[in-house]
């Protein structure tokens, strides 16, 4: 049958048929161009196998082992505006998923989430297409998906605080890639920020961070000055730290932070817009 007519027609409640093969026939199509098969289908389906205990131990550790692989987290990775985004894109979803749903029922083994970590902050760092809604094919959004697998892996208990240095890099190599954020992507990135938060990250930490952000806009700016590129870049930049200042004030915390954030938007628009 028709992977697309199959999961129409499928209850999970009173299902029929070979589990296993369902699930690897998801796989192969996981990155699908039809965004009903691929988002509304594909992808629900996984989240109910997963969530709502449909499948076992092994069949979990399957679906993540595949989804981590070079044929689906890293397929063709480094191609930008192809379809093989949507390949990578809803695989680390997937792998978000299963991280999250271990964190509840922990079948997973210490090197698998080690895998996860690892393979999560990877493919932010290597991610290269930054679309987000693609007309005619649905969201590739490799970014936000990769931002929400970062803050999930962040979340689990067996993820070591050491590793905070290599997430927070990751996020920052996102906010310099080519391309104008449009689809929320700097506030997905922000929830990794929180996680990191949640688990012990100082302030001073953050806003050292924070500085360094500024700091590597004024080295760009230097190089490309009043660039298309440059301008890219800074907006993605700003909009992520005025979006992380407004979510910090919300959390009413980090008032360092929020001061160092007022300054470098002050900084940039004196800069830019005023001449200083």
């Amino acid at each position: 049958m028709d992977l697309k007519l199959a999961l129409e027609k499928l209850n999970l409640n009173d299902r029929q048929g070979d589990l296993d093969h369902l699930i690897n026939n998801m796989l192969q199509q996981i990155g699908s161009t039809d965004p009903v098969l691929r988002d509304d289908l594909i992808y629900s389906t996984f989240g109910k196998l997963v969530m709502m205990d449909f499948l076992n131990k092994e069949q979990l550790t399957h679906l993540l082992n595949v989804c981590l692989d070079q044929d689906h987290l890293f397929y063709e990775m480094g191609e930008r505006e192809t379809d093989s985004d949507f390949t990578r894109s809803f695989s680390v979803l997937v792998v978000a998923l299963v991280v999250e749903k271990d964190r509840s029922s922990r079948f997973l083994k210490k090197e698998q989430i080690e895998a996860s970590i690892e393979g999560s902050i990877r493919f932010l760092q290597e991610e290269q297409d930054t679309r987000g809604f693609v007309a005619s094919k649905g969201w590739a959004h490799s970014i936000a998906h990769g931002a929400d697998a970062l803050a999930e892996v962040i979340k689990h208990p067996l993820f070591d605080r050491k590793k905070r240095f290599e997430c927070l890099d990751a996020i920052q190599e996102c906010l310099f890639k080519e391309g104008t954020y449009v689809d929320d992507e700097e506030e997905r990135l922000l929830f990794a920020i929180e996680a990191l938060l949640e688990k012990g990250m100082k302030e001073e930490r953050l806003s050292k961070w924070l500085t360094s952000l500024s700091d590597n806009l004024e080295a760009l700016f230097e190089v490309e000055r009043y660039s298309v590129q440059f301008f890219h870049k800074k907006g993605n930049v700003l909009s992520f730290l005025k979006s992380c200042y407004f979510r910090l004030v919300i959390r009413d915390t980090c008032s360092n932070a929020r001061r160092v954030i007022e300054d470098v938007v002050e900084k940039w628009t004196r800069k830019i817009y005023l001449g200083d």
